[in-house]
């Protein structure tokens, strides 16, 4: 690999990096908009799987993060979090 590649190929990791860390932000600053929405005194089990939909969707942040560090193992952690979160907010 010549120079070239190598500096084009570094040039598209820190692109496809900070993609990732956008698109984390993004759900983030949904989660926050709905979290400011949400009547937090609920209980109710409907109350309940909104707010574990919402753990589920944090945890995807997370593992966009961690693969933006290269982390394999906090996203795979991540994404195993996120599927329990899907599976009790699915009921």
């Amino acid at each position: 690999m010549g120079e070239d590649e190598r500096r084009a190929a570094h040039h598209r990791l820190r692109v496809a990096r900070a993609g990732l860390l956008d698109r984390a932000d993004v759900i983030d600053g949904g989660v926050r908009r709905l979290l400011a929405r949400l009547d937090l005194t609920r209980t109710d089990e409907e109350h309940e799987r909104v707010i574990d939909a919402l753990m589920g969707v944090c945890r995807a942040a997370d593992a966009l993060r961690a693969l933006a560090r290269g982390d394999i193992d906090e996203a795979d952690e991540a994404t195993c979090s996120m599927a329990h979160y899907a599976r009790r907010a699915l009921g």
